[in-house]
């Protein structure tokens, strides 16, 4: 019987010993799944990494319930052999019934289950392995991504039409100095038709009422005709006198010139 206890002992501590060596392989896997968690790149991929800390924490539940399961004390009572009995020819069975033994059944158990956790935590880790592949992988594979150059369009600039001024002065003003009361001084400006048709032209009248204009009423084709303007220092304001008369065409006031005069009355 003593001989029996130390070889269940023996056995005990064995299993004690494999389940401590996973147990740690576990605690290892946990923190490492723990710290890519935090420092995963998707959220996927860490509630991935969370889900199989999870796995790993329920099997540390379940070593702990086999650890418990396996150092149970042995409390069978011990049995009296008994005595072997008379037996009368022909009464004894010749072959003996098979003795069970629970602590086999026990150990048998024990051993299956050991094989299940094991094999549960290969597939841990071969899932872990596939996972941080994938993830390494995933960021040496991404190409970076390639803007296209937005189409642009080419668009020619406006040509602007050459406007050529059909009338012209020349000069454009005139300054006639200081003009005292009572005096008049007189320029001439010249005005020219750049067009092939003759022109009808039209003196507009000044705000001061003190200018007078002595022209030909039609500038020639590609010609000129002289505009006399005349400043009347009698009529004029005192001061700075700045006047701009239009001259422009009858026909089409659009086509026109200006006239600038400048002068001092004392």
């Amino acid at each position: 019987m003593p001989e029996e206890f130390g070889t269940v002992n023996v056995k005990r501590g064995d299993r004690a010993r494999e389940i401590e060596m996973i147990r740690q392989q576990y605690r290892k896997h946990r923190d490492a799944l723990s710290l890519m968690a935090s420092d995963a790149p998707t959220e996927r991929l860490a509630a991935e990494y969370r889900r199989l800390v999870n796995e790993i924490d329920n099997s540390f539940t379940k070593l702990d319930e086999l650890e418990k399961r396996g150092a149970l004390p042995d409390t069978r009572p011990m049995v009296d052999s008994p005595s072997p009995a008379r037996t009368e020819p022909g009464s004894r069975p010749l072959i003996a019934p098979p003795v069970l033994d629970s602590s086999d059944e026990m150990t048998a158990s024990t051993q299956t289950r050991l094989i299940a956790i094991v094999l549960g935590g290969l597939l841990v880790l071969g899932l872990i392995g596939w996972l941080i592949w994938r993830s390494s992988s995933a960021g040496r594979g991404r190409a970076p991504a390639v803007a296209e150059p937005a189409a642009t369009t080419v668009t020619e600039p406006a040509v602007t039409p050459l406007i050529v001024e059909t009338l012209s002065a020349q000069p454009s003003t005139h300054d006639y100095g200081i003009i005292r009361r009572g005096t008049r001084a007189a320029r001439q400006f010249e005005i020219a038709n750049s067009s092939d048709t003759p022109i009808t032209i039209q003196v507009e009248r000044s705000e001061c009422r003190c200018l007078y204009y002595d022209y030909a009423n039609v500038v020639p084709p590609n010609g000129k005709e002289t505009i006399t303007v005349t400043v009347d220092g009698g009529k004029a304001k005192a001061g700075n006198l700045v006047e701009s008369v239009r001259v422009s065409s009858k026909s089409d006031p659009s086509i026109a010139t200006t006239l600038g005069i400048n002068a001092t009355i004392p």
